[in-house]
């Protein structure tokens, strides 16, 4: 079992404040049925779905291990199911089987944090709750030369090799990882490369790809270069976008529902289809040199682009969508930092309305409907830190529901 920091019988006890002696087998009194089953503190930290789920449930003919099991386990995040193992060796079961692995990655899709990497140091991890979400390792020193985070989706990290560029997907939370071969043509150290993986219920094949939009200097068009976990092999589209300026792409991108997005300098968003391998543009907002770095980002299911700006105090951020980027609407963002914020960046939009934001050295959260502002962390490195978004989940790369035929350490 992955050790992660806090696995305690106390954080255990915290969450569960009905559990008694670490077992929950056998006949349920009945007074679990007319007293809440969580402590407020532990609610607070279960999606709503849970509730949701025993309003809906027979609570005289369902024991309270079948309406956990089949209604609230899979929604947890993974470091809290690592501490439930030890609730019982009946939930260790539950917890460590592939099905369930499967069934935990397909529902559990809130943002949990944001791997953090100044320049060419190790990476940290930026816990949004670090009573439930973390990992064994957040430095990726499993690996086995330095690496950069390049990628995450839905709890898979691509990383890059800082010594020659290598590619390596692994999964945080169990520490299996894979070196992916070389590509046909040169990334570079910069590639504006992105991961896609998107489980679904009722596939049981899953598979990963990482997309590469790949440019060359002086020269006005893009290659995509696609690496499949089916094939474990990388091969280049047929499809060439000749209609950019040659002033290149930034490095990394976004991926939303089959699509993969890249900003560039030409004032357009590129997109590729992983399905028809067609791209197309979208229009990119105007810039100027006021404004900050800004991000693609999904809010309430739709493609949206943040673009913060920072004067006299007060960070304002505009909210573009729709498939011309048109304005939706505008955040003014008072908050008394101490001193000038510096550089405001955008960071993306995470469990529905939230807002993350990178205000100089401090990364910051706003709640859009509360209207408020909450410090998450703060850190050396400002301008320079690299923060990729992280789901924790327990997708494995071992198990037979990722379907990959390279070799997994």
């Amino acid at each position: 079992m992955a050790d992660f920091e806090g696995n305690n019988r106390e954080t255990l006890e915290d969450d569960f404040c009905l559990l008694e002696d670490s077992d929950l087998v056998g006949d349920v009194d009945e007074r679990f049925y007319e007293l809440p089953i969580l402590s407020p503190k532990a609610k607070a930290k279960i999606p709503v779905d849970y509730n949701k789920a025993l309003k809906y449930v027979d609570r005289k003919e369902a024991g309270l291990e079948d309406v956990l099991r089949d209604h609230a386990l899979h929604l947890l995040p993974a470091k809290t199911l690592f501490r439930f193992k030890t609730v019982s060796r009946r939930w260790d079961h539950w917890i460590s089987s592939p099905l369930f692995a499967h069934r935990q990655t397909t529902y559990f899709k809130n943002v949990s944090g944001l791997f953090c990497q100044v320049a060419d140091h190790s990476p940290s991890f930026i816990s949004f709750n670090q009573d439930a979400y973390g990992m064994p390792d957040p430095s990726l020193s499993f690996f086995p030369e330095p690496v950069k985070v390049r990628s995450s989706c839905n709890g898979l990290v691509c990383c890059q090799g800082i010594e020659d560029d290598t590619y390596y997907i692994c999964s945080p939370v169990t520490k299996e990882w894979k070196k992916l071969p070389r590509p046909n043509l040169y990334h570079g150290a910069k590639a504006a490369v992105v991961l896609a993986f998107e489980p679904y219920v009722l596939n049981f094949n899953e598979s990963y790809e990482l997309v590469c939009a790949v440019t060359f200097p002086d020269y006005p068009f893009v290659y995509f270069e696609i690496y499949s976990s089916r094939s474990s092999s990388w091969r280049v589209s047929d499809t060439i976008c000749y209609e950019l300026d040659g002033s290149g792409l930034h490095d990394g991108g976004y991926y939303m529902k089959g699509v993969v997005y890249w900003e560039s300098s030409s004032g357009v968003i590129l997109a590729f289809g992983l399905r028809d391998e067609q791209y197309g543009f979208l229009p990119l907002p105007a810039n100027d040199e006021e404004y900050g770095n800004g991000a693609l980002a999904m809010k309430h299911g739709e493609l949206c682009y943040i673009q913060p700006r920072y004067q006299d105090n007060v960070c304002t951020i505009n909210i573009h969508g729709n498939m011309d980027m048109s304005l939706k609407s505008v955040i003014n963002l008072h908050y008394d930092a101490g001193s000038t914020f510096g550089v405001c960046r955008a960071l993306g939009f995470i469990n529905g309305d939230i807002l993350i934001l990178g205000l100089g050295t401090r990364v910051v959260s706003y709640h859009v409907k509360e209207q408020k502002v909450e410090l998450i962390s703060q850190h050396e490195g400002g301008a320079c830190t690299r923060y990729i978004p992280y789901v924790n989940s327990l997708v494995s790369l071992r198990h037979p529901l990722i379907r990959d035929k390279g070799l997994i350490v």
